[in-house]
């Protein structure tokens, strides 16, 4: 049977097997793979789940690091007829309570026939899976198989993988995608970028493949295209930014996907007098986070030296229910802003432009759905402008989340999937002003926790992507009250002196004065696994340290 998605990929490696699939930073070197390597790994890996029992439409979860044999064993999974979903591998840095309680509860709710581990993680992944099933060491599996087995491939609309959620506010939530729709968001999406198979594009990337970022822009999409890739995992970008620029001017690599702290990250900790060849890049996409206008100014004028122009900074909305894209900026065109009254968009019924001396607020389009998507605002009227909750329908939408008809009832309103996101339409591009669950509402005034967040991050000394905001409720004032802590590596008096300037440049962003700050060692504050700051979990660490404050 014919599949969408493997049936190409596989005749290209029946043509080509000796072409390259990508190159991958090691941790000291950059290493060539060829499609016949990377076929031949996945194939093994088939071969060792079909020899352990698994079944057509098993699911099975993979804990593996950064790297192409775990994009084997993902696609390995696919070609045995089971479903794949990448899951996070613990790390030193973030909380291991955190980590363990909530794959506890995602192995409860998936149930997998099969996880793949790393040797060191199998006794522990075991536990957690309390009995459940089986775990399987990746040393397990034999390096390569020159002999296919035989699998039939999975139909068109089996469920072809299982995609996470972050899980900020609750427990992951399981997304199953179909081949089709897999399909169809990526050639939709590679058309809006002008990406083919005849290009002479290569994909560079850092991020994990447990978010759906990773997993579609960096792996499937190319793959789906033919494209070879430049990767390298996440900690080695983290240490040393400067490896993804190395991929540009040395691999050829064309476009790239990061998320908004990346680009203020890559501007302060590479270098200042190293220099890069970075005119050959076509696209470096901003999306996962609100994505800021101070963050693509810090990176040009970081870079522009060495090539880097505006138009080459882009951006897209997006999220795993609809496969990945919504919408997308459009390639070669420096992104729209628009600058809106502060207090229309606090005020959340329509945007405004500012008047006078009113506070201003400048906001980065994330440009016009891509072909087969539509966006609207759930609000009172369907003028553009106006402000409410985003709903989106696609033909790569998804049908429900897993083994949960309660969240997917909640989430579908007459075809349409609510988002959760708040934001508005104007001249057909999509704005993006906040989310339902993170908007702080201090004294009638609404602020979205992230601006707060990007204005921290802004600062000097502070660590870009380390912050948290979140409102706390004071009886004193019967209202909400701003609470932002940030990591910083200061020493105590130098702290004092970062969180007057946190202060001042979340009070000029938002027009609304903190409660709090508080200045953290790194470390302090807790990330999801998918690497979000978890606003729930910060804030019971705050409130249980400040409860032993006052004892």
């Amino acid at each position: 049977m014919s599949n969408p998605f493997l049936s190409p990929i596989l005749a290209r490696h029946r043509v080509a097997p000796d072409s390259l699939y990508g190159t991958f930073f090691n941790g000291e070197v950059w290493e060539q793979v060829s499609l016949g390597r990377f076929i031949g790994r996945a194939w093994a890996y088939a071969a060792a789940m079909a020899a352990v029992g698994t079944r057509s439409g098993d699911i099975v979860c993979l804990v593996l690091r950064h790297g192409w044999d775990a994009e084997a064993a993902f696609i390995g999974t696919m070609l045995a007829n089971a479903v794949p979903s990448f899951l996070p591998y613990p790390n030193i840095k973030q909380d291991a309570h955190l980590y363990w309680r909530q794959h506890r509860l995602v192995f409860e709710t998936v149930l997998p026939r099969l996880v793949i581990v790393y040797d060191e993680l199998h006794d522990a992944i075991f536990d957690c899976l309390n009995g459940l099933d089986t775990a399987v060491m990746s040393s397990g599996v034999v390096a390569d198989t020159s002999k296919v087995p035989d699998f039939l491939l999975p139909a068109p609309n089996a469920v072809a993988l299982l995609q996470h959620s972050s899980g900020t506010t609750g427990i992951k939530k399981g997304i199953a995608l179909s081949y089709t729709a897999i399909c169809r968001q990526l050639d939709a999406y590679a058309a809006t970028l002008c990406l083919t198979s005849e290009s002479n594009h290569v994909i560079g990337t850092w991020l994990p493949f447990y978010h759906d970022m990773g997993l579609i822009t960096s792996f499937l999409l190319p793959l789906h295209l033919g494209l070879p890739v430049a990767a390298l995992d996440p900690f080695d970008w983290t240490a040393e930014p400067g490896l993804l620029l190395d991929a540009i001017q040395d691999l050829g690599v064309t476009h790239a996907w990061m998320p908004n702290f990346a680009f203020l990250h890559t501007a302060r900790r590479t270098p200042r007098r190293q220099t890069w060849r970075l005119g050959g890049l076509v696209a470096l996409i901003n999306c996962s986070e609100p994505c800021k206008p101070q963050a693509f100014d810090a990176f040009v004028a970081r870079f522009a030296p060495d090539g880097v122009r505006p138009e080459m900074l882009q951006t897209c909305y997006a999220m795993a229910e609809t496969v990945f894209a919504v919408s997308q900026s459009h390639p070669g065109v420096p992104v729209r802003r628009l600058t809106v009254s502060r207090a229309a968009i606090q005020s959340g019924d329509r945007i405004a432009p500012p008047s006078g001396d009113e506070a201003a607020i400048v906001l980065l389009s994330n440009g016009r759905p891509i072909p087969g998507c539509q966006v609207r605002i759930l609000a009172d009227t369907a003028e553009e402008g106006r402000i409410g909750e985003i709903a989106v329908t696609a033909p790569f939408l998804f049908k429900g989340y897993h083994n949960s008809q309660a969240a997917t009832a909640h989430a579908f309103m007459g075809g349409w999937f609510r988002t959760g996101d708040i934001g508005f339409i104007d001249d057909g591009e999509v704005y993006i002003v906040g989310r339902l669950k993170d908007v702080i509402c201090v004294n009638g005034r609404n602020i979205a926790a992230h601006d707060a967040e990007a204005a921290a991050s802004s600062v000097p000394g502070i660590k870009p992507g380390r912050t948290v905001a979140f409102g706390t409720y004071s009886s004193d004032t019967g209202s909400e009250q701003l609470i932002v802590i940030a990591e910083s590596d200061a020493d105590a008096t130098e702290a004092i002196r970062l969180a007057d300037e946190v202060y001042r440049a979340v009070r000029e962003e938002t027009g609304i004065a903190c409660r709090v700050v508080r200045i953290v060692v790194p470390g302090w504050l807790i990330k999801t696994t998918s690497g979000k700051m978890s606003r729930y979990d910060n804030q019971r660490k705050y409130d249980d340290i400040l409860a032993g404050e006052r004892t």
